[in-house]
């Protein structure tokens, strides 16, 4: 679920807890994929091959192969990593219907059943793969699957619009991205969580209305925020904000004057944060610091690799609505009949 990670400053078992959260989000990005492969087929994964003398074994295409896999491994993993999270339908899909499954030890012990119990074997899991078919095809599940993506497509259209407008009225921007946390992890319980929320929401409304006041920055253009929570980092927050590029340059500097108000001031020195500007150097794809309207690499960049995290990563996994608002965004910029910004003089 996160991009870009340090982990620098952490100890070794907090490393490892973050790599599995990490790879866990990657699972999930490979689960979606899988599932609409195999309902959006009729092949038959799984099947018996008879040997010369008459015995029987197990066969599963590659596609079944790769269910197998998943299902093996079940949901327990993700409903410890990500306890206060709703996942993608097709992956709850798969779960559930693995959860009404007669005898989920098939699953991870089908390729080594006995030979007169690999028809029996075949069968279940075609059954199986059957349910998973039936239930994707039923109109709750579709109307379910267009209210989960319709909010990260909707959300991800309107930060590149955002986006656009800020570049229609300054020439020059200066793009900061930070990582926002805290210096210690909360209980999973989940009384535990929604009480920590709180307090965590109250934080990022104090933050908010400093920006907006001009602390510790004055002039601020617009920002964009998203919330998240993992077993290993809890509650953190992934934010964009932007500066006018003509009054400002130095973006690491001003990227840690906010660090350090969020750690300092907003948290009262239980708060975290990394600067993803002064580690700007080793992005493959940079799409931070001093833009210029004509960069448009980079602002392909921001708008396709930066932004687009804090909309679409909910297509694999989102708070639960009772969690309320995850993502938050300033205004839309007020544009004036004659477009500003086009040209402008770079000279500041």
């Amino acid at each position: 679920m996160y991009l870009d990670n340090d982990y620098s400053n952490v100890e070794e078992d907090q490393v490892i807890e973050f790599t599995i959260e990490d790879g866990l989000l990657g699972q999930l990005k490979l689960i979606e994929p899988l599932v609409v492969e195999v309902i959006g087929s009729n092949e038959r994964l799984f099947s018996s091959f008879r040997r010369a003398n008459g015995s029987f074994t197990f066969k599963s295409s590659s596609t079944g192969a790769r269910l197998l896999k998943i299902l093996s491994r079940g949901q327990n993993e993700y409903a410890c990593y990500f306890p206060a999270h709703e996942l993608n339908p097709y992956i709850e899909l798969l779960f559930s219907c693995a959860r009404k499954f007669a005898n989920p030890l098939l699953f991870s012990s089908a390729r080594g059943v006995r030979s007169d119990e690999v028809v029996g074997t075949v069968d279940a899991l075609n059954g199986f793969v059957g349910e998973v078919r039936r239930a994707a095809s039923v109109q709750g599940f579709k109307s379910l699957l267009r209210g989960f993506s319709k909010a990260s497509n909707k959300r991800s259209k309107s930060l590149d619009a955002y986006i656009d407008a800020l570049f229609e009225k300054h020439s020059r921007l200066v793009v900061i991205r930070l990582d926002l946390s805290y210096e210690s992890r909360v209980s999973h319980r989940k009384q535990n969580l929604q009480d920590s929320l709180r307090h965590v929401k109250q934080d990022w409304a104090r933050m908010q209305r400093d920006l907006h006041k001009g602390v510790p920055i004055k002039e601020l253009l617009g920002f964009a925020c998203k919330l998240e929570y993992g077993s290993s980092k809890g509650f953190h927050f992934h934010l964009l904000v932007f500066y006018d590029g003509a009054t400002y340059r130095k973006d690491v500097a001003l990227a840690k004057l906010l660090g350090e108000h969020w750690k300092n001031i907003v948290t009262v020195g239980r708060g975290r944060y990394f600067n993803c500007n002064h580690q700007a150097q080793k992005y493959r794809y940079l799409g931070i610091g001093v833009v210029n309207y004509l960069d448009t690499d980079i602002i392909k960049n921001l708008k396709g690799r930066v932004a687009s995290y804090l909309a679409k990563v909910d297509y694999w996994v989102r708070f639960s609505p009772e969690c309320g608002r995850a993502f938050f965004r300033g205004n839309m910029p007020k544009l004036s009949a004659v477009k500003k910004g086009r040209p402008r003089s770079l000279s500041a």
